[in-house]
């Protein structure tokens, strides 16, 4: 095998045959491949592999112990195919498999199939076992990269697996002599097992195994058909399905084959748009129509560009080709002429009246129109949230309360009412789309059916409910024996209700993880009014407290805002990272009791909300005179 270790400068010029004057001056003059790394003492070092690779490509001598390909001669014909097929892999997975005689030695060529979790490794390996045992020593597996179809276009390389030449040497069984000196310091029972004088060796580091490759790196595609005599496939993510792969193995020829367009944005674009046009909405919502119009004109573009890259290069080709985006005529007609200006009141008032109705429609796992409402809803949402937070801010997240236990859960949970079947949202077998949305924590349609999270959260469901102001509740089990069930809740990112007052209290219960934060607030009559969530106003709940970090930040921030009535106050730079945690900090910044308050709870947690107000003036006060202490 190969020597695998960093070569420096004087050690690259013995490896490539040059004077170490020579070679100084072509680094000098930035025509030696960029080094691999440093060594400690900060010079510029190169792997084998980067110099062979080089002497190859100049037309310089390559030695004799290069690492394959560098090394291996011009093929003067196409390799021979030795055998091509399918290999068993963990868990039931297969990948394609085509094991070349590259100059005598087996070539591996090896694709996994699309939709299957197998580590590359794991390919590699089974790869090498597919192979004769006398066959194994010295071979190769090389995997493409898989082709993003937003990049700037194809990467024309493979990844590289080597099994050695020769095998491992079998370690020696007779240990090294332990000192004496050292002996004494072994346990008694170690010493009354351990043979006198023997000191077993240390096993350092990930051992590979002897009879699984190890993996080396990247190669040029164009070194790999150098030795082939024949160019690769490559392949764009997604397009390695059995049924085009086995096409493609059997057709044998370098060109693409054309394909459907399954991988890129312009089916789900173009599916959205003609589903939004077969149901009027660029009448009934012409401003949501012109942003869906719009995201699909720019989709047609991108796609369109991304699939005019080249399809062959030195040495590759690219296995199989999307068929290029075609605009439906109306659909383009109606495209263009959508391209107006957003009118913000407009827009807002479309909002109200698309969530309603997406919310209501029963969801489907192939429903176009569902899924253009959807992102209909999310465009205005992105474009109307810095102007108008109070009319973007009215729907909610789901929240997930895992190990829900506690005295205020079981108070928030004494105010649900349970939901049959005959509730518009209570029938998980024939779901609305509002209630899909609670179930798989606000998953995408296309995840939602890839992972099967409505099965998954149908076969967990205990119960759905509708607390006081509404807002849907799933019941779920927690699925772990020493665990609380969970509780799914549509959680409120506006500003908090009107009704907190003075006696109010913000409350959670004693926590190992995510918690439910809750403003509970006495009646006229002292009876506890039901608790309501604590929203954090334009951003998402992830409440924990206790001791400081990101996750107690965000009861901060949430507390701040719903104080100050301000959608973007108390990001995480501005406001807690100036705030003192302690009270004795000494770096002369001002000091946050109610930062302090949070992360030094201990157990449940209990906040006055009127203390939770002079606490958040006071913050806001000492930054405004530090801000103006700086200027």
């Amino acid at each position: 095998m190969t020597r695998s270790r960093s070569h420096t400068l004087a050690q690259f010029a013995r490896r490539a045959r040059m004077s170490a004057q020579r070679l100084r001056v072509l680094h000098g003059e930035r025509r030696l491949p960029a080094p691999d790394g440093v060594d400690p003492d900060g010079a510029d070092v190169w792997s084998a592999a980067t110099i062979d690779r080089w002497l190859r490509a100049t037309g310089r001598t390559v030695p004799d112990d290069a690492v394959w390909p560098f090394g291996w001669p011009d093929a003067s014909e196409s390799a021979e195919v030795i055998w091509s097929g399918d290999i068993d892999l963990p868990r039931g997975h297969t990948a394609a498999v085509t094991i070349f005689d590259g100059a005598g030695q087996p070539v591996v060529y090896a694709v996994g199939y699309v939709g299957q979790d197998v580590s590359r490794d794991t390919i590699a390996e089974a790869a090498i076992a597919r192979l004769d045992p006398d066959r194994r020593p010295g071979a190769v597996v090389v995997q493409p990269f898989l082709l993003d179809p937003e990049s700037d276009g194809p990467y024309p390389h493979l990844e590289l697996w080597r099994m050695p030449e020769q095998p491992d040497p079998v370690p020696d069984p007779a240990p090294a002599a332990l000192p004496a000196m050292l002996r004494r310091f072994l346990p008694q029972r170690e010493r009354e097992r351990e043979p006198v004088g023997v000191m077993r060796q240390p096993v350092i580091g990930r051992q590979r195994r002897p009879d699984a490759p190890e993996y080396a790196g990247s190669v040029f595609a164009s070194e790999v058909a150098r030795v082939l005599g024949r160019p690769v496939p490559l392949w764009w993510a997604g397009t390695t399905t059995p049924e085009i792969m086995r096409t493609v193995r059997l057709l044998d020829q370098p060109r693409p084959l054309p394909i459907a367009d399954t991988i890129t944005e312009w089916p789900a674009a173009i599916a959205r748009l003609t589903a939004a046009l077969e149901h009027s909405v660029h009448t009934t919502y012409p401003q949501a129509f012109a942003l869906l119009a719009r995201e699909t004109r720019a989709a047609h573009r991108d796609v369109s560009a991304a699939l005019t890259h080249p399809s062959t290069g030195d040495g590759w080709y690219l296995a199989a080709a999307p068929q290029p985006p075609a605009w439906p005529a109306v659909a383009e007609q109606r495209a263009v002429a959508a391209g107006r200006d957003l009118d913000p009141e407009a827009a807002a008032d479309e909002l109200d009246r698309l969530a309603q109705v997406e919310a209501d429609r029963e969801w489907r796992s192939d429903d176009p129109y569902g899924n253009a409402l959807r992102h209909a809803i999310l465009l205005l949402r992105g474009r109307l949230a810095a102007t108008h937070p109070e009319r973007v801010y009215t729907f909610p997240v789901t929240y997930s309360w895992p190990d829900a236990h506690g005295p205020i859960c079981d108070e928030y949970r004494r105010h649900l009412t349970g939901l049959t079947p005959a509730d518009a949202h209570g029938d998980p077998e024939h779901p609305t789309r509002r209630l899909v949305r609670l179930l798989t924590q606000d998953a995408s349609d296309a995840a939602i059916a890839h992972h099967q999270l409505l099965v998954n959260a149908r076969e967990r469901l205990v119960a759905i409910y509708r607390d006081p102001q509404g807002r849907l509740v799933a019941h779920l089990t927690a699925g772990f024996a020493h665990l609380d069930d969970e509780l799914l809740i549509e959680w409120p990112t506006s500003m908090p209700p009107a009704g907190w007052t003075e006696q109010t209290v913000i409350a959670a219960d004693e926590t190992y993880s995510a918690t439910g934060l809750f403003a509970m607030t006495p009646g006229p009559d002292g009876a506890l009014l039901p608790p309501q969530p604590v929203p954090n106003p334009g951003d998402e709940p992830r409440y924990t407290f206790g001791y400081g970090g990101n996750s107690p930040a965000v009861v901060y921030q949430a507390l701040v805002r719903c104080a100050l009535g301000d959608w973007t106050a108390a990001t995480h730079e501005s406001w807690v990272q100036r705030l003192s945690t302690h009270p004795d900090d000494q770096r002369n910044r001002p000091h946050s009791r109610l930062w302090q308050q949070i992360v030094t709870s201990k157990g449940a947690l209990r906040l006055s909300w009127a203390d939770v107000q002079q606490w958040v003036r006071e913050d806001q006060e000492a930054l405004f005179r530090r801000r103006q202490d700086r200027r």
